[in-house]
């Protein structure tokens, strides 16, 4: 899988400023581990949107590399539901577009001032130079929430400065590609990888919700469903599995850092083929053989959280949806194979 930051614009006024920001790692980290263990999809670290803007003004940062691991507090002042989404799919990648809302009703925190409780608006960092914007999933502090930035824009070399009555915006797109093959058994439902969309595919199963008693107070389930690796085969045809091997009872999963491990695939058909009439044979010590699997598939299965119980206690279950969808990779190795799943800027 790579990810590529296609364009990051920003607008004051009439002027115009369109970047490519750096993808942290810690960003790839959060596309591998999202995708190992149905229990941790809802975790903040797990989240891939880029749903909130951080901004920093003044100072810049010092030393920026890929490898950075950055804190929501190390900006000045977070936009908080601000923003909308637009994601586009298909088998091969995800385009996910970000449009960062600036104006006066927008919820801003300053991190400066997080006891305040005064309104804040954009307004009151008039003159101040933008020195660097931040991307993340999520907005609270670090001794709330252990979310490091996803992603970040240095504009300190820019003189970029809020200036009064001049409209300031922000939008990014994202494109993420991968090069295997895709098979799903409902297109309709799972039309792509659920695993590398940054918002959420739409639920498989009709979301229910809880009514208070004697009153319309209500609690909506999610609609939302997430792939999540169940086991790692082999065959000879994109859709279908012929020998599979289940991670947990199988084998093991290891992340490193941005990739992910699986050792020791045995990439070997059985040596006889069985033949209705022994007189086919041109020796009876000579068969013929098959070769080897054409293809390694990993199975992802289709997960989704089914709210149950009363208002009052709500009970939210991960549910298998029974849905599916494969990634297969052509197997060009005979004999005992080590797969390495890479996710890496494009």
């Amino acid at each position: 899988m790579k990810i590529k930051n296609d364009l990051t614009t920003i607008k004051i006024g009439k002027k115009h400023y369109d970047f490519h920001n750096l993808i942290l790692d810690e960003y790839l980290k959060t596309f591998a581990n999202a995708q190992l263990n149905v229990n941790n999809v809802n975790n903040f670290n797990n989240i891939k949107n880029l749903e909130y803007l951080l901004i920093k003004f003044d100072t810049p940062f010092e030393n920026l590399n890929e490898k950075s691991v950055i804190k929501n507090e190390d900006f000045d002042i977070a936009l908080i539901f601000a923003t909308s989404i637009i994601q586009n799919t298909n088998e091969t990648s995800i385009t996910t577009e970000y449009n960062y809302k600036t104006t006066s009703d927008v919820t801003i925190l300053d991190y400066n001032k997080p006891n305040t409780e005064e309104k804040i608006y954009i307004s009151d960092y008039i003159g101040k130079k933008i020195t660097a914007l931040g991307f993340n999933s999520y907005w609270t502090p670090s001794n709330f929430v252990e979310n490091p930035v996803k992603a970040v824009l240095d504009t300190s070399n820019y003189n970029i400065y809020l200036q009064e009555n001049q409209d300031f915006t922000v939008t990014r797109k994202d494109i993420i590609t991968t090069d295997t093959l895709f098979y799903s058994n409902n297109k309709e439902k799972v039309p792509a990888p659920l695993h590398l969309m940054p918002v959420p595919n739409k639920a498989i199963i009709t979301p229910t919700f809880l009514q208070k008693v004697d009153s319309n107070a209500k609690i909506y389930g999610k609609d939302e469903s997430y792939g999540i690796i169940y086991s790692i085969g082999l065959s000879s045809y994109v859709d279908s599995i012929d020998k599979e091997f289940i991670v947990g009872q199988d084998i093991e999963i290891i992340q490193d850092e941005t990739e992910l491990k699986i050792n020791d695939i045995e990439n070997r058909l059985s040596k006889y083929i069985n033949f209705p009439n022994s007189n086919l044979y041109p020796h009876s010590e000579l068969y013929p053989t098959q070769s080897n699997y054409k293809y390694i598939i990993i199975k992802y299965k289709v997960w989704q959280e089914i709210l149950s119980g009363a208002y009052e206690e709500p009970v939210y279950t991960m549910t298998d949806t029974g849905y599916y969808y494969y990634q297969a990779i052509p197997a060009t190795i005979s004999g005992k194979l080590n797969l390495t799943i890479k996710y890496e800027r494009g």
